[in-house]
């Protein structure tokens, strides 16, 4: 097996649509460098994008765009993506619509990872992902 990739970091990232369709990019080319198969690629792009979204949406509360950092690695057992921003949590705006289409992308970060840790303080938040690495046993 190939060694895998140095870690993937991107610092500074405008959380602006352009920059973050970017930064998807590049983590997806990473990811599969990683030797992960492409429909895990996805998941682990997917989860990753969405809270960069967030971030984009929730952090910054009109105060300009703000930055975005992100950092991903490949351990032996795991791949983890770390995304974080200087921002502040915002209490969420409640949708009055019967069936909301806000508030689905925490559930889809959870779902999409087999590990999923949110912490947010004065500082901002940190949105640490994983995903298990099935180890390849020689048949």
């Amino acid at each position: 097996m190939d060694e895998p990739p140095g870690p993937f970091r991107r610092h500074g990232v405008q959380a602006v649509p352009q920059a973050l369709r970017s930064l998807r990019h590049d983590l997806m080319a990473w990811v599969l460098s990683a030797g992960v198969d492409a429909g895990r690629a996805q998941d682990i792009v997917l989860a990753s994008y969405e809270a960069l979204a967030n971030v984009a949406d929730h952090a910054y509360d009109g105060a300009g765009a703000g930055a975005v950092d992100l950092d991903a690695s490949v351990h032996p057992d795991r791949i983890e993506v770390v995304i974080t921003d200087q921002g502040k949590w915002r209490t969420p705006v409640l949708d009055p619509r019967p069936i909301s289409v806000r508030g689905r992308g925490l559930m889809l970060l959870r779902a999409s990872a087999d590990r999923a840790d949110i912490s947010s303080g004065e500082a901002g938040t940190v949105v640490t992902l994983a995903w298990d690495l099935v180890p390849v046993h020689p048949s």
